[in-house]
């Protein structure tokens, strides 16, 4: 008696068994990498963020001025370091202002976990500035001023004069998700 040719109820259950194992097995497969690609372009525009922070500060840093008074008279100083309440800070300075010919001031002011550029009309910390958020979350902010191969954690030091600038400012950001990133600018 010949056999029929073809494939038994078992041999058709165990091919299905197969086959719906190995389509969970890339289901799963290409869930996880979806996963990770999120992960990492999360990551990735975290870093991003970051360093447009950092390049703001240096960019920033770089154009720092300390222009004699024009009236003769003492005016404020070109660099302070300014403590706020809750261990916040706010580096105020002079930077010259290239398109339009004149002296301006800025500050990066760190404040409720968050660190802020801040601009004034004038070279006086007067009236309403503009304000925009460079980073966030940030835990801690905090400067150091390289005069004369000595760290200074306060700037302008005692009995300074006000047109004295640091020969170098460094910031140390505080960051919960990526640790302490430090940047060292010299200014000119």
């Amino acid at each position: 008696m010949r056999r029929a040719r073809g494939l038994t109820l078992i041999e058709l259950m165990v091919a299905l068994a197969v086959f719906a194992v190995l389509g969970l097995l890339s289901y799963r497969a290409i869930a996880q990498i979806a996963d990770h690609q999120q992960r990492i372009g999360d990551e990735l525009a975290r870093w991003r963020a970051i360093g447009r922070a950092l390049l703001r500060v240096e960019t920033d840093l770089l154009q720092v001025v300390a222009p004699a008074s024009a009236t003769g008279a003492e005016g404020p100083a070109a660099m302070q370091l300014l403590r706020l309440p809750n261990l916040d800070n706010e580096l105020q300075f002079l930077v010259a202002d290239g398109t339009r010919q004149k002296v301006t001031r800025m500050a990066f002011r760190f404040h409720e976990g968050r660190l802020d550029w801040v601009r004034w009309p004038g070279r006086d910390a007067e009236g309403t500035p503009s304000l925009d958020a460079l980073i966030a979350p940030v835990a801690g902010v905090r400067w150091r001023f390289l005069l004369n191969g000595q760290r200074l954690d306060a700037w302008p030091p005692p009995n300074a004069r006000t047109d004295l600038l640091p020969q170098a400012v460094e910031i140390e950001m505080e960051l919960a998700d990526a640790g302490t990133i430090t940047r060292l600018v010299a200014l000119r």
